[in-house]
């Protein structure tokens, strides 16, 4: 008598599950940095659709563990602290705004960014599996192919002069792949991370785009260093970024008279920054507690403030949210480059994510530095879709270590019960090929 060899049943719950958070992340590292090239309002549209499939993969697969677990570990760590507190006083300078309206809206946007990065780390499974993670990658080399592609297609100043479609392209492309070249680097796929950076540079330089080639750069140099001392790497972007953002106003005014004699008359650096010195001189107090939420904007149009004031994201919250603000962006950005050293000690590979990690806080800051700030909601979705990224690739770290070997007598083969129970622990229940 032939015995047939015992299958573990089919779970079609766990496999809708399973499709489901495919197609999401899909939506959110893939169909999104290519849509970005091709529809103004793609990120603010595919990303809460990606965010929603995956929280009702959740909810099929197993209860959703909440919010408020999020919210008690944010609420004893210092970066969250500092980050709803920032929150808080961004919603109280709405009172002081000149337009209410306005700056509520720009408040529900920040809001509405951060409870959708939320929403898609507390909704990922505690282990992701690794041919979803390798979607990052697929994403980030089809959005520079598709660069390369419309620059071969046509003309650069049809590009850039048409709409501001391609330039927020790149942009989006010179942060989100660092989550991809960070979990290639995290496999051993060298090679792949090394050609991804090498396609996205080839599509910023041939663009001739500086903002996002100056934050490419900046990332670039950052990976380096922390890949080469990631003490000191992390400690230069720690220190660097608090530094420049709380002393954004008092190097305007120390820097003024160098600025002058380097940059000719009427060179856009020298006019920001002589802008910004006028501004500190005329109403120091004024930058105490900041204007209100949403105040540069309508104050460079109504010129109340100088047309030539820069548009980086410090000059934006020192003028709205004032040094209270400032410091509490500060504190922020300071404890999470901090943190960062924390992940190396985390599972087998996690160390080898502190150099992306750090590059892409470095990208960030850079562009918001350089002029993409808070103003604009899709740059604020797209942060959000790079922290629930890095999110899912530091939960795929779990296999790059081989497990000890169990206490049961050699030969011995685990029931079929218990081999489908550790199949779904790891997370390859009803699913092939991952």
């Amino acid at each position: 008598m032939v015995t047939r060899p015992q299958t573990s049943p089919l779970d079609p719950a766990a496999d809708a599950a399973a499709l489901l958070r495919r197609l999401g992340f899909a939506l959110l590292v893939v169909v999104l940095p290519v849509a970005t090239f091709l529809s103004r309002r793609a990120t603010i549209v595919l990303a809460p659709i990606g965010v929603a499939l995956l929280i009702l993969s959740s909810v099929i697969e197993a209860p959703p563990r909440g919010l408020a677990r999020v919210f008690a570990a944010l609420a004893r760590s210092p970066a969250g602290i500092a980050g709803i507190l920032l929150l808080v006083w961004s919603a109280l300078s709405v009172f002081w705004s000149p337009d209410r309206g306005e700056a509520g809206d720009k408040l529900f946007n920040i809001v509405q960014a951060v409870l959708l990065a939320l929403l898609g780390v507390t909704t990922l499974p505690e282990r992701v599996r690794a041919s979803n993670l390798y979607l990052t990658g697929i994403g980030a080399a089809l959005a520079a192919l598709l660069a390369l592609a419309l620059l071969a297609t046509r003309s650069r100043d049809a590009l850039l002069n048409d709409t501001a479609i391609f330039e927020r392209g790149l942009t989006a492309l010179a942060l989100v792949v660092w989550p991809a070249i960070a979990w290639l680097e995290s496999r051993s796929r060298r090679g792949l991370a090394a050609a991804l950076g090498a396609a996205t540079a080839a599509a910023l330089v041939a663009a001739r785009v500086w903002t996002p080639l100056i934050g490419f750069a900046v990332a670039a140099a950052i990976y380096g260093l922390t890949a080469w001392r990631p003490v000191a790497g992390n400690r230069v972007t720690a220190w660097g970024t608090a530094g420049i953002l709380l002393g954004a106003p008092l190097f305007a005014v120390l820097l003024s008279p160098a600025v002058a004699l380097l940059f000719v008359e009427g060179s856009v650096v020298r006019e920001a920054i002589a802008a910004w010195h006028a501004l500190v001189l005329a109403a120091p107090g004024s930058f105490l507690i900041g204007h209100g939420l949403d105040t540069a904007l309508a104050a460079r149009v109504a010129g109340t403030i100088p047309a030539a004031t820069p548009y980086g994201f410090p000059f934006e919250i020192w003028y709205e949210l004032g040094a209270v603000g400032a410091a509490l962006a500060a504190l922020v950005l300071y404890f999470v480059v901090r943190r960062l050293d924390e992940t190396s000690a985390g599972p087998a590979g996690s160390g080898q994510l502190v150099p992306g990690l750090t590059a892409a806080v470095a990208s960030a800051f850079t562009l918001s530095v350089l002029g993409v700030g808070m103003a604009f909601p899709w740059w604020m979705t797209t942060l959000a879709v790079v922290v629930i990224s890095f999110a899912a690739i530091t939960r795929g770290q779990f296999r790059t270590r081989r497990p000890k070997a169990g206490a049961k007598p050699a030969g011995e083969s685990p029931s079929p019960a218990s081999a489908q129970a550790q199949a779904r622990a790891t997370g390859t229940a009803g699913y092939k090929g991952s």
